[in-house]
């Protein structure tokens, strides 16, 4: 692997239920069984991306609102905690300290705080943050450590009515905080096999982004996703039984790193297209 640093990956919404969680956690099972190592940090209060990668909750050696309570270079460093899915992937955890952090606004230049932390972490082909469900500080802090942004939209009847808040939010952390932030793109989660409706907001959305930036294919709806989730383990590990998730996140994943090898080359100093 490259001793270069790992790009970090925010993924994000501002609605909830959307399946954040599900994507980062597919897109890591996908690097896992590419064999790349893979650092999740759980910025979502709900601790759901926590819990299903079998780490503490409670710990507060290990809890990322103490990282960011410490504003200082390499914080995140001592916080890191192997998962249960193996060698491949560790994890920051969110723990009870992270929900306060979201009013957080009086302490000087708060959504620096994760860049900081995350100073010096390597080993990693990608730092993942799984962002809360909001467009507050922590998610305003995650996109200000992060080299891509990936939108996660359902194919609903309100999925699109926010993208727009979303993308200026983008904009707005990329020109006051941070000119290395890109939009990888976004990935349309929980398609139905058959919907007319699904299929008009996928349509929708991408008038609103551009037809590149929706990242094919989909994730399809199945309900073996919750069954992983519930178990807490990789969706590579179910085999046949997933065979089109797995095949959907190993080529999204494989478009991450297209994407992530894009930003690498840029030049920082250039504008966004």
């Amino acid at each position: 692997m490259s001793a270069s640093p790992p790009v970090t990956v925010a993924v994000l919404n501002q609605k909830g239920g959307v399946g954040k969680t599900t994507v980062t956690l597919g897109l890591t099972s996908a690097a896992r069984a590419a064999g790349d190592r893979v650092l999740v940090v759980d910025a979502d209060p709900q601790g759901s991306a926590t819990w299903s990668l079998g780490a503490p909750t409670d710990d507060p050696d290990h809890d990322l609102g103490r990282v960011l309570d410490a504003n200082r270079n390499g914080a995140a460093g001592p916080a890191v905690v192997p998962s249960a899915w193996g060698p491949l992937v560790d994890v920051i955890p969110a723990g009870p300290t992270l929900a306060a952090r979201e009013h957080d606004h009086a302490r000087r230049h708060p959504e620096q705080r994760l860049r900081r932390a995350l100073t010096g972490v390597e080993g990693y082909r990608f730092v993942l943050v799984d962002c809360p469900p909001s467009l507050g500080l922590t998610t305003t802090t995650a996109l200000t450590a992060a080299d891509l942004a990936l939108l996660v939209v359902e194919p609903g009847a309100y999925a699109n009515r926010g993208v727009a808040a979303v993308l200026d939010l983008i904009d707005e952390v990329w020109d006051r905080h941070n000119r290395a932030l890109d939009i990888g793109g976004v990935i349309v989660n929980r398609l139905p096999a058959r919907s007319h409706e699904a299929d008009a907001r996928v349509d929708e959305l991408a008038g609103i982004v551009g037809r590149r930036a929706v990242w094919q294919p989909p994730v399809p709806q199945r309900v073996i996703v919750n069954e992983a989730l519930g178990e807490g383990r990789p969706i590579h590990d179910y085999r046949s039984r997933a065979r089109d998730l797995i095949e959907a996140f190993d080529r999204l994943y494989a478009r991450l790193r297209r994407a992530a090898g894009r930003a690498r080359s840029a030049d920082r100093n250039e504008d966004r297209p």
